[in-house]
């Protein structure tokens, strides 16, 4: 997809349904953005005769998805959470387009929403896609999924809904639905690894992330630093910004700089996952289910990740990836000289990695799954 400028991708296997907006439901989405697995879950709910109508500043590419299926887009970007002019927004979309259903995909549209609606019993479902900072002592946390007007929390994962039962959500407010996607997006040429000073007979392990404290870089820094001298062809690949400064430190002092490569913001950071041999998230909490994992994944670049949030559930709790403890460099490397020294099994489990977002985590499902939520919340008003 990443190939075709934002046009429609025809091999999607969604079920055709004629749009018939007299007699579909009518749904508001509320978000800062909408990315591409989003983009395409909506259309498959047009297909399915669901009339959506965006508010939010989506990505151009992304917009002409939305569009090009029947979807009203209203751009606005919510400045924080009780925006006036969001919350007018919402009040005058759900009055004029006679709206079934709000699913608000960020916190400030979410907050916005509570408030728009206090006097009115439109059904709000929203999008929960991390582990923690939730507090039922938290005001916050009352203006967005705590808040009683929220229905349905749809979580990333099951380690998401497990958190949300911990917290003492009732159950019938929690429903878990796997972001979609399709391997197909995600095919592409990269560029030859010379334009990153990566040597062709390398095994190059990549992490691509914003660089936080949270994303365990400095542990994957520390991992491969101990493996350097047994392993002389390993290289690792850092895409993304760095915000950490442990990592600039460990950066710093790297021992052979030639083998650790910083590439900085990529737009093109999925192509360059078909450049690694294997991919790492080393996070130490609150993972939900990273994306660049997950593309990596589809591309059949083999993963290791923590057993933070959703990554075990994302790499079937070791059937199709390796999964270490979080903050044990010493476990990181053991996994890391395992791809190294056994490609076979690096070959296997890039395969079974790629099967599995195919058949798991597959757009289609995730349509037939959301159209489901969508129905019983309007049949339950």
């Amino acid at each position: 997809m990443s190939q075709n400028k934002g046009v429609p991708n025809p091999s999607l296997s969604f079920p055709s349904f004629r749009l018939d907006l007299s007699t579909g439901m009518r749904v508001l989405v509320i978000g800062t953005t909408v990315d591409k697995p989003e983009a395409h879950i909506f259309e498959g709910l047009m297909r399915r005769g669901v009339h959506i109508h965006f508010l939010g500043t989506p990505i151009p590419e992304h917009e002409v998805i939305l569009r090009a299926n029947g979807a009203s887009v209203t751009n606005h970007n919510f400045a924080h959470r009780f925006d006036l002019k969001g919350i007018s927004l919402i009040r005058k979309i759900v009055r004029e387009d006679k709206i079934d259903l709000i699913y608000a995909l960020s916190n400030r549209g979410l907050s916005c929403t509570v408030l728009g609606l206090i006097n009115q019993e439109v059904p709000i479902a929203t999008y929960r896609g991390t582990v923690g900072h939730l507090s039922w002592l938290d005001p916050s946390s009352w203006l967005t999924f705590l808040n009683p007007k929220v229905k349905k929390i749809v979580c990333v994962s099951e380690a998401v809904a497990e958190y949300l039962r911990e917290i003492k959500l009732p159950e019938e407010r929690i429903v878990t639905v796997y972001k979609g996607h399709d391997i197909e997006w995600y095919r592409s040429t990269p560029p030859p690894r010379s334009s990153l000073g990566l040597p062709e007979d390398a095994f190059v392990v990549g992490c691509t992330a914003m660089m936080r404290p949270v994303k365990g870089v400095d542990v994957l820094i520390q991992a491969v630093s101990s493996l350097l001298k047994d392993l002389p062809k390993l290289h690792l690949i850092l895409i993304g910004g760095i915000k950490d400064p442990a990592i600039e430190s460990l950066v710093r002092s790297f021992s052979d700089p030639t083998r650790l490569h910083l590439t900085g913001y990529r737009n093109d950071a999925t192509k360059l996952a078909t450049l690694c041999d294997a991919t790492v998230m080393a996070s130490k909490t609150r993972e939900g289910f990273p994306k660049s994992v997950i593309e990596a994944m589809s591309q059949g670049v083999p993963a290791i990740v923590t057993n933070v949030g959703g990554m075990p559930e994302l790499v079937g709790h070791g059937t199709a990836g390796i999964v270490v403890p979080p903050s044990d460099a010493p476990a990181l490397a053991d996994a890391i000289r395992t791809l190294y020294t056994d490609r076979a099994r690096a070959r296997e489990l890039g395969r079974l990695g790629q099967q599995r977002i195919v058949e798991v985590f597959n757009v289609s499902s995730t349509v037939e799954k959301m159209h489901g939520v969508f129905q019983e919340l309007c049949r339950s008003n």
